[in-house]
């Protein structure tokens, strides 16, 4: 029998624990072909072939420069040449690939967080993998980072993957 543990640790019940009860069948993993979001993507993809999940690989579009499509990148010679955002998707597709994955991947428009949490709640995902950028001081005050308001905004659990 599978039961859901809710409550902090004063209230759980030694008796009550059971098998776990969460599936994780979707995950959501952000990409802009950073360090960060390629490592991200790899965790995503080890716990995709770990429970049998699928993967969304989605890069969200500012509108701030001309991209090709994943589709469009069918060679190493044409890979080369392509902006290092559609290669992050490109990687994330060729990862699932390669590791018996599902996998689709989208380009989004719109602000950065706020578009993330919505593909998520759109495709109906378990949760989201995502990069940390690792900026600290002012420069994390001035930018902000995208990591940080999808763990504050999403309604679902977000791991969050800093990179080596």
């Amino acid at each position: 029998m599978k039961v859901c543990i809710k409550g902090s640790a004063d209230e759980v019940k030694l008796g009550d624990i059971q098998e776990v009860c969460r599936e994780i069948d979707k995950i959501l993993v952000p990409t802009d072909g950073s360090e960060p979001s390629v490592a991200a993507t790899e965790y995503a993809v080890i716990m995709a072939k770990t429970f049998g999940a699928s993967v969304k690989a989605i890069f969200v579009d500012t509108g701030l420069e001309t991209l090709e499509y994943p589709e469009e990148v069918m060679s190493e010679d044409i890979y080369e040449g392509v902006h290092a955002s559609i290669k992050g998707l490109v990687i994330a597709k060729t990862m699932c690939d390669r590791n018996g994955v599902e996998c689709e991947v989208e380009v989004a428009q719109g602000g950065v967080a706020r578009r993330i949490v919505a593909a998520a709640q759109e495709w109906d995902a378990d949760m989201i993998v995502v990069g940390d950028t690792g900026r600290t001081g002012l420069k994390r005050i001035a930018l902000g980072s995208v990591a940080e308001t999808v763990v504050k905004a999403a309604p679902i659990p977000v791991m969050v993957i800093k990179s080596e």
